[in-house]
């Protein structure tokens, strides 16, 4: 049950990712992406990581998605916009997602388990956690399972603050330079009334 229900998620996934990237339209793009988020969550979920799947769906769905369909929508025309797909991206864009589901299948394939321990694939149910009395790594590992989010805030705060800032400072920029172009001053000659009783008066006066 449980591997088919995987696999139903997984296949939903591939087909969203495969929407975001072939779709012509860049707001289907877009909502394709967030189904492939919510696809990404819904793995998380299954492999009993609840508090990702919960950052996943508030952050990527809930931010980062919202943010590009903002970005995409205040961009002048860009909404009923078509993408050109007729460049010359295609084989290289293939040849590059192979090499990578090689390398990821072979490193699933290929993972090496601790020693004394089976194949990952072949566990149906979490191990139970090692004692940590006297083991550094032990006890940092059951820490960060027993307390997730009190770890991940504490790594963003410390240890990953740099890239954490960074990257909030990208998002805003992206939003920025949407509102910049939205709000870009027409070219002479392209301007249209802005009201329908501009739009009336202009008509009226018209020979």
């Amino acid at each position: 049950m449980a591997r088919s229900l995987f696999l139903a998620i997984a296949a939903l996934g591939l087909l969203a990712a495969l929407g975001t990237v072939l779709a012509r339209n860049l707001v289907r793009a877009a909502l394709h992406l967030v189904a492939f988020f919510f696809c990404v969550a819904c793995l998380f979920v299954m492999l009993e990581a609840e508090f990702l799947a919960a950052v996943q769906v508030l952050i990527y769905i809930g931010a980062v998605a919202i943010l590009l369909m903002f970005g995409i929508m205040l961009t002048r025309n860009a909404a009923t916009a078509e993408a050109d797909l007729s460049g010359g991206w295609r084989v290289p864009g293939v040849i590059a997602g192979l090499c990578v589901f090689a390398a990821l299948a072979f490193g699933i394939n290929n993972a090496v388990s601790p020693s004394g321990s089976g194949a990952w694939s072949a566990i149906v149910a979490r191990p139970a956690l090692e004692p940590a009395e006297g083991v550094a790594w032990k006890a940092e590992r059951s820490r960060a399972i027993d307390d997730m989010p009190r770890v991940v805030g504490e790594q963003f705060m410390t240890r990953y603050a740099l890239a954490f800032e960074l990257a909030g400072l990208l998002l805003t920029a992206a939003l920025v330079g949407a509102v910049a172009l939205a709000r870009e001053e027409p070219a002479p000659g392209d301007s249209e009334p802005a009201t329908a009783v501009e739009a009336e008066a202009a008509v009226g006066t018209t020979p």
